[in-house]
């Protein structure tokens, strides 16, 4: 079984840490990191993972292939045009 490790993931601002396994795709932590920080409005794929430089990342890739470096950020924020006016 593959070992889980922490992702810290920055929601519309609010950081949260959530638990991820490796061999899974990077799109799996979008669902534990909208509960965990109370963000259920939007279903979790009306939101989008980037990283600190604003690069959306493939939420399909498996997480290892990322090669995230301890203490990486991840930042989840909603697509353009959603939830909005």
């Amino acid at each position: 079984m593959a070992e889980k490790f922490e992702l810290a993931v920055i929601v519309n601002g609010q950081p949260t840490v959530v638990a991820a396994n490796p061999n899974a795709p990077l799109h799996t932590i979008i669902e534990p990191a909208l509960r965990q920080t109370g963000n259920t409005g939007q279903p979790p794929d009306a939101w989008e993972l980037r990283d600190a430089n604003g690069e959306i990342l493939d939420g399909a890739r498996k997480i290892k292939d990322f090669d995230f470096a301890p203490g990486t950020r991840i930042f989840l924020n909603l697509r353009a045009g959603v939830g909005g006016c």
